[in-house]
């Protein structure tokens, strides 16, 4: 969403919600952008701090407003011709006496104020965005299969100092091995960090929902919010959402697209609960003394219904759903 606006655009936009002087449109505008990237609310909250520090200030100091939007030009790299927008005065909510001056200014002397914090406008431009249905070809040697509505952005220094992106949507990575730069993917606030291998990501900020299914090699999953990681290997599948925020991991999981599983002497207990990841269902157990049976068994894209009448073939067992997205094998 940020992609349609000019650098200085966002930032006034960003004034003028902070000083309470956005309409409504620009107000569910802004509300949106905080939702887009688990950074924008820090940048926010950064800028108010600042923005508050300039407020005060202006009170006891005599602005030389030519001279501050000079300064900005600088740092824009842009002719003072080119973006000057038209002064519109306003008053500060809650300011002191004389804290009448135009919100224009304050964007201005804020940018003065951040010095070398420029990067508040261009440090997170990407480098480069995909979006889906596409296959991106990164410099480093890594490929991303992206599905439809999926969107890819990598970040400045791409291949140079760092091979970070960050996601969202559903997209197949093909990370080419790198021992001394890892890949990381950033999904908000959760980091998944490789060195070569493929794996399947689901990522939609909107439900806070995020998969993770790792086809070969090997991905640490990072939720720094929760300070918690944990460690992938193939044919494991990680999920977490906002109604079960913890990390939840299945193994056996060859392809999650599929839903192919393969069981190989497995006790049924794995069984049921790589199902029950998979599928997104409950199953219950009568006899909890078959937990430590051992289960040898494929599935390729079976219905729900197929996979517990199949389990129930091979324990001998019956079985019967018992509400919705409920089972019990008896």
């Amino acid at each position: 969403m940020t992609s349609t606006f000019s650098d200085e655009a966002l930032y006034t936009l960003l004034c003028k919600y902070l000083l309470e002087e956005a309409d409504k449109e620009e107000h569910a505008w802004v509300e949106s952008w905080l939702q887009e990237d688990a950074g924008n609310p820090e940048l926010l909250a950064s800028l108010r701090k600042v923005l508050r520090t300039a407020t005060d200030q202006a009170v006891e100091i005599n602005v030389d407003t030519d001279r501050s939007w000079q300064q900005l030009y600088e740092k824009m790299d842009v002719a003072p011709g080119e973006t000057q927008p038209e002064p519109v005065m306003t008053a500060i909510p809650g300011g002191r006496k004389g804290g009448l001056y135009t919100w224009l200014k304050v964007a201005a002397v804020l940018l003065i104020v951040l010095g070398a914090g420029w990067w508040f406008m261009v440090g997170k431009k990407p480098a480069a965005i995909y979006a889906g249905p596409m296959v991106a070809h990164l410099e480093d040697g890594s490929s991303v299969q992206l599905e439809e509505a999926a969107r890819l952005e990598l970040a400045r220094g791409f291949n140079t100092s760092n091979r970070k992106v960050s996601l969202q949507g559903v997209a197949t990575f093909d990370v080419a091995g790198n021992a001394a730069q890892p890949f990381i993917v950033m999904l908000g606030r959760t980091e998944v960090k490789v060195l070569g291998t493929r794996f399947t990501v689901r990522y939609e900020p909107g439900k806070q929902g995020i998969s993770v299914h790792v086809a070969s090699g090997k991905v640490m999953v990072i939720d720094h919010e929760k300070a918690d990681s944990v460690v992938l290997t193939p044919g494991m599948l990680l999920q977490n959402d906002s109604a079960r925020p913890v990390f939840r991991v299945a193994a056996h999981v060859e392809d999650i697209q599929k839903k192919s599983l393969a069981f190989r002497d497995t006790p049924l207990e794995e069984v049921l609960h790589t199902i029950t990841e998979v599928y997104d269902v409950k199953v219950e157990l009568e006899d909890t003394s078959l937990l430590k049976l051992t289960v040898s068994t494929t599935f390729n894209g079976e219905s729900i219904d197929e996979v517990i009448s199949a389990l129930a073939m091979t324990l001998n067992a019956s079985w019967e759903k018992t509400g919705d997205r409920q089972y019990k094998l008896k």
